[in-house]
């Protein structure tokens, strides 16, 4: 576990809100899942803040989101769904490429023929 990890879980009096990363690291996923969760209005980041900008969440917000089963087995379910969709898109990808690499192989074979 990295130190900075370490030491804002060990705080006694946590701030009253979180970064994205210290949010990630109270609920035990990853930082990039907390955009997953927000997109799916799983989290609600404190404020009105516009895409792609820096977001903070109330912290006694996530201390009850930590605790609860039923949110944690929503949160965690939809992590799974996306990655596994993510890989499967990936996987995809992977297998056109390789065919329209063969099939262009192939026809610049046959025109040197």
């Amino acid at each position: 576990m990295n130190p900075e990890r370490r030491d804002f879980l060990n705080l006694l009096s946590p701030p009253g809100r979180s970064n994205a990363a210290e949010t990630a690291w109270k609920l035990g996923f990853d930082t990039d899942h907390i955009t997953i969760l927000v997109s799916a209005g799983l989290l609600k980041p404190l404020g009105n803040p516009p895409p792609g900008s820096m977001k903070f969440f109330f912290t006694a917000d996530i201390e009850q989101k930590k605790n609860d089963l039923k949110w944690m087995t929503k949160a965690t379910e939809l992590i799974r769904l996306k990655i596994k969709d993510k890989n499967e898109r990936a996987a995809i990808n992977r297998t056109l490429k390789g065919s329209v690499s063969s099939t262009n192989g192939n026809n610049s074979h046959d025109r040197h023929s």
